[in-house]
């Protein structure tokens, strides 16, 4: 065995140890997808991907009809889930009598602070006559409820109960239901982190189940949140991976059994692709300090280009009858020029701005270049022996000798740019994640189902506000409150969810407690104690009001008090902006967005129409940069050859047949995204590829490296068909964008493409050169037209 192979089969389980050891790979979708320049698309971001909303279960359990809301229960079920591991918080719609205690205790002395938005008018208001008589027979109702205890107690330090005001505003948004009774259940882990959700999800379940039969299996638990999106989309991801790795696998034994007739041609390519990913895999993890399962999905079916490389290697050695390492020394060039055009264009996809696509590009081209110096260096060696037993089973020279007669040329090159000429009024291009996402009907249904059970915001659409620090952003929320607030009145607006009342503004506050300074005379407690002996209560039992002498509540306060988790999430401060989210129930969207209307610091927040101009700002960029790619390439080409002509023909396959699935696209109506530009990349990188091999025809015989093209045409073709059978979007938009470009590629090649004189370099006809280099410039520019 030469010492080439030894080491590489010596190194390859090593490099594979290490990979598999250092890699720490990323299941979280959005931090794929989604970055963000502005403070709003960062905010996003990070609430996508760690957000506490990300990391909540909303939990509905349903009892039956006839009986009443199963207290018990509910507590000794929350004292089981608090148990949990990974659960840091749990709550329900009704808050404990405890939590409403501790809420008191906290808030009592801030009283006057927060009592109202508009203390200008509000306040001496509540000195009214009428105002006082209304307070004072509320107070005499309380003390006549079940809550009278409680009542009492605050009574002795808030003989006034202003407290109730605050109470009235936090309750405000309190949805009640009979049959279900519902819990929030916060957990540590990241929502999209579903290596730790699961055996979280699984605890909850098991503490239900526990629960249920000590009471009679009476209950039924329904559980949503992001959480459980993440883990089906997960388990999806698993099927598909399965189904399409067996029916791979399956599909390239055969094909290369009946092309071939070696499984050790197989083994050889296999084990080349294994060393690539590997390869990639460490180089990404390095770099980016971590790798994201997406990039190992795409990343590998990209680098599927990498299969050409060894390829060609074998189908040269079997059929050149020269020694595999100088059949591979001949075709060097060709291949070496092959891969750094690929590599050219995976580079420009890191220029878009894309996060995800930062990585591909290393990922990508790591692995092609790994492949090419395997086939270069190490393959030969190892197919030294045996090169000729591994001869194609298929000549192919077929389509070869119909191509001979250049009457189809012409024909062809009309029908490819006739096609894209109809196809353009109909291409539509589409930035909607959502159609990426896989089809989760039923766990949709189940979610809209809980959600109407709860006191919920809808998720995805909020009201952002920010301001160069946190009590400007304060303001601009108390503002933002009264326009949310005549919407609410208006029917157009559920409920809302600000960090008012547990917080306000330091001049909010301060306008609160001068309007009670003002408003707190001895006239006003002459009326307040007639009101009371009106009302049948003897006010001298109680204290006259006054205000507490404490400083203004402020953010620090709240976020380490009760009150803290019901503004989690909801406020960032950094060194040069404050940020404050305000939640929103079912709304009207466009009675919210006029209601903010003239507010500059406050902005309605589509999160999905947010993510989808982030995505189309990535494809803009994208077809910008692949425009420079296209351009760098045609240079390369143009330098090598030192003849636009040539690079000009080296081409044509592929930019004919990227016209004619264009066309395809637009005359079908199929709406395209950023995942069919990465295809597109892919399919027409193949397709230079093939035909840089053809116009070099590096081993003097067109027969043969066509049959390589065709060969390695057929690999790729059947890998990427069977894609195609995924129930995951991204992987059937992959198939059928890379399968039908790369079948058009190498079917395209010897139609298109003059034969060639013994030799690197080609003498062209100039009635060939005008077919193609006309067809191709005005491809081109149809096609940046269509793109762009």
């Amino acid at each position: 065995m030469h010492r080439r192979v030894l080491g590489f089969l010596i190194a390859l389980p090593i490099l594979l140890f290490f990979a598999i050891w250092q890699a720490d790979i990323k299941m979280d979708i959005s931090a794929f997808f989604m970055a963000g320049d502005s403070a709003e698309e960062r905010l996003v971001a990070s609430n996508m991907q760690n957000g506490e909303l990300s990391r909540r279960y909303l939990a509905s359990i349903e009892q039956p009809a006839s009986e009443e809301s199963p207290v018990e229960f509910m507590r000794e079920f929350r004292g089981e889930l608090t148990r949990i591991n990974g659960i840091s918080r749990v709550w329900g719609d009704e808050l404990t009598e405890q939590e409403i205690l501790e809420l008191l205790s906290f808030y009592l002395p801030y009283r006057y602070h927060l009592y109202t938005l508009q203390p200008e008018t509000d306040v001496p208001g509540m000195f009214t006559a009428a105002a006082l008589d209304a307070r004072a027979e509320g107070i005499k109702q309380g003390l006549l409820s079940p809550e009278a205890q409680w009542v009492k107690r605050v009574l002795g330090e808030d003989p006034m109960f202003l407290i109730s005001n605050w109470l009235h505003r936090f309750s405000g948004n309190t949805r009640k239901g009979h049959q279900f009774a519902s819990l929030v259940i916060e957990t540590e882990a990241a929502g999209l982190d579903t290596e730790k959700q699961q055996p979280v999800r699984q605890k909850i379940e098991d503490a239900f189940s526990r629960m249920n039969l000590k009471y009679g299996n009476r209950y039924k638990l329904e559980m949503t949140g992001v959480p459980l999106f993440a883990m089906a989309v997960q388990e999806q991801m698993v099927r598909d991976a399965t189904l399409v790795s067996c029916i791979s696998i399956v599909v390239m034994l055969l094909l290369f059994t009946l092309l071939f007739r070696s499984i050790w041609a197989l083994v050889s390519v296999s084990l080349t692709l294994i060393a690539a990913a590997t390869v990639a895999t460490i180089l990404t993890s390095l770099v980016f300090g971590y790798i994201h399962a997406l990039t190992l999905a795409l990343g590998t079916t990209l680098i599927g280009i990498c299969i050409d490389y060894p390829i060609h290697t074998l189908v040269h050695a079997a059929g050149s009858g020269e020694r595999a390492t100088n059949a591979a020394k001949r075709i060097w060039p060709s291949l070496m020029l092959g891969a750094i055009t690929t590599v050219v264009g995976y580079a420009a996809l890191s220029f878009t701005g894309f996060p995800g696509m930062q990585q591909i590009a290393l990922y990508a081209g790591v692995g092609i270049l790994t492949s090419l110096l395997i086939a270069r260096f190490i393959l030969p060696c190892a197919i030294d022996q045996h090169a000729r037993l591994m001869a194609p089973a298929f000549s192919f020279n077929v389509w070869l000798q119909i191509t001979g007669k250049r009457k189809l040329k012409v024909p062809v090159i009309i029908m490819g740019v006739a096609v894209l000429l109809l196809g353009l009024p109909g291409m539509n291009w589409q930035d909607d994640l959502g159609e990426l996402s896989p089809s989760l009907e039923k766990m949709d249904e189940k979610d809209q189902r809980i959600r109407s059970h709860m006191q919920s915001i809808e998720p995805g659409r909020f009201v952002l506000i920010h301001a160069d620090t946190m009590e400007k952003a304060l303001q601009t929320n108390e503002a933002v409150l009264g326009a949310l607030q005549k919407v609410k009145v208006d029917g157009k607006l559920e409920a809302y969810y600000s960090v008012y009342p547990w917080l306000a503004s330091q001049s909010l506050q301060q306008r609160n407690i001068r309007a009670f300074s003002e408003q707190l005379s001895s006239n006003s407690m002459t009326l307040w104690h007639e009101a009371m002996e009106k009302a049948g209560m003897r006010s001298s039992r109680l204290a006259d009001p006054a205000i507490p002498d404490i400083a203004p509540l402020r953010l620090q306060d709240v976020a380490g008090s009760p009150a803290g988790r019901f503004i989690a999430g909801q406020h960032v401060t950094t060194d040069h902006e404050s940020i404050l989210t305000i939640w929103l129930g079912n709304h009207d969207a466009n009675a919210v967005r006029s209601a903010l209307s003239g507010m500059k610091q406050a902005e309605y927040v589509s999160q999905k129409d947010l993510i989808n101009e982030m995505n189309a700002g990535y494809r803009n960029k994208a077809i910008e940069a692949l425009s420079y790619g296209s351009i760098l390439i045609l240079l390369l080409l143009t330098l090598r050859y030192r003849s636009p002509a040539t690079a000009i023909r080296a081409v044509a396959p592929a930019m004919l047949s990227t016209a004619i699935v264009l066309g395809c696209w637009g005359i079908s109506g199929q709406p395209l995204g950023m995942l069919h530009l990465v295809g597109m990349l892919l399919a027409v990188s193949i397709c230079v590829d093939y035909g840089i091999f053809f116009v070099e025809n590096r081993a003097e015989n067109i027969r043969l490296t066509y049959q390589a093209i065709v060969a390695s045409a057929l690999t790729t073709i059947a890998a990427f068909s069977c894609l195609g059978l995924a129930e995951n979007p991204v992987l059937q938009i992959l198939a059928w964008t890379i399968a039908p470009g790369v079948f058009l590629g190498f079917f395209l090649c010897p139609l298109l493409l003059q034969k060639t004189a013994p030799g690197c370099w080609q003498q062209i006809e100039l009635s060939g050169f005008r077919a193609q280099g006309l067809s191709g410039l005005v491809l081109v520019h149809i096609a940046a037209f269509s793109l762009g």
